[in-house]
């Protein structure tokens, strides 16, 4: 026997030992099974396949938000750079947020407001 066949014998040594079904893989779970809160693969997969759903869907929305508030904030200093001149670029106030739409709304028309109401 080569050295080849016995790598790969022993590669697949593991295998045999495995039986094709274990506990706990189909709705066969016993009373005290399901008392511990073992769940089924088909309750794993589900909860798994919710979770990653969820998932996706809040960072969409997240990038809506962050996109929407960019939006705002183009708006914002278009102002600031033609009628105010004001650098946007100014390391002092340009600093990231995790704000959502009503926010960025309302800063929005809190910094345009007082923007045309009172003096630099």
């Amino acid at each position: 026997m080569n050295m080849r066949k016995l790598a790969f014998v022993l590669c697949l040594l593991p295998l045999g030992a495995c039986s094709l079904t274990w506990e706990g893989q189909g709705n066969n779970l016993t009373a005290e099974q399901k008392a511990r809160g073992i769940k089924d693969v088909a309750a794993l997969s589900s909860d798994y396949e919710t979770q990653a759903y969820y998932r996706g869907l809040r960072r969409r929305t997240d990038g809506i938000n962050n996109a929407f508030g960019r939006d705002l904030g183009k708006i914002q200093s278009f102002f600031d750079r033609h009628f105010w001149n004001y650098d946007e670029n100014d390391p002092y106030v340009n600093y990231p947020s995790d704000t959502g739409k009503l926010d960025h709304a309302g800063h929005f028309l809190i910094g345009t407001t007082t923007g045309f109401v009172s003096p630099r």
